[in-house]
């Protein structure tokens, strides 16, 4: 084997080890376990739970029903993880599948994904969603009670995740558009309302510092 056919060789071992050490992305379900691939989420089948409805005494006679509970599925679905490919880059540190969520309706649930690229250093991150504002169609602001619409995203269940260096990690991000947006019982009128989405990481010394801050807009349809 000559110098050429060896350094060949040691070029060909060298791209094999670092394709074997290269991290690979990992997927959070909603229930919070992570797998390598959405598709080995735990299933959200729809369950039968049984409950007592009604309890009549009535000399010997007692009333009970089942009910059937629909459990809703919130996987990210293919086209959501194949739009965050194409946004994620090689210096891309976090970014959203769909930044501008269109045409819901109270009661409708969306599953965008929200995707984290580690290019500092091996750390610990946390994501953090707030509201901001809402607006009519007219760019007015709506008035709302902020709980209510902050409640839309509580069906998230974002923890401290531990990244490598080049590591990604890609996370359901789970709209459910309420009824009402204000104590009074005002109903979830058209517009947009404005989420930050905050991606923060945890420094040698126990901060938490801003790694990357993106912008959620959900718009309710007439």
């Amino acid at each position: 084997m000559n110098m050429k056919q060896v350094f060949l060789f040691c070029i060909f071992v060298l791209a094999l080890f670092l394709i074997g050490c290269r991290p690979e992305k990992v997927y959070v379900c909603a229930d919070g376990s992570e797998v390598s691939d959405t598709s080995l989420c735990p299933s959200a089948e729809a369950a039968e739970e049984t409950a007592d409805v009604a309890e009549i005494v009535a000399e010997e006679s007692t009333v009970e029903e089942s009910v059937e509970a629909e459990v809703q599925d919130y996987t990210l679905s293919d086209s959501e993880k194949a739009l965050l490919d194409t946004r994620m880059q090689s210096n891309t540190r976090a970014t959203l599948s769909t930044p501008l969520v269109k045409n819901l309706h109270p009661g409708d649930v969306y599953v965008a994904g929200v995707g984290i690229q580690n290019i500092i250093g091996d750390h610990d991150f946390v994501v953090t969603i707030k509201f901001r504002e809402a607006k009519d169609f007219s760019g007015s602001i709506l008035e709302t009670d902020d709980a209510l619409i902050q409640a839309w995203m509580s069906k998230n269940l974002y923890t401290t995740y531990t990244l490598e260096r080049s590591e990604e990690l890609v996370l359901p991000l789970i709209i459910e558009v309420g009824d009402t947006i204000t104590n009074a019982g005002g109903p979830t009128l058209p517009g947009t309302y404005i989420y930050d989405v905050y991606v923060d990481y945890i420094t040698n010394s126990g901060n938490t510092d801003e790694y990357e801050k993106l912008l959620l807009t959900v718009q309710v349809a007439e």
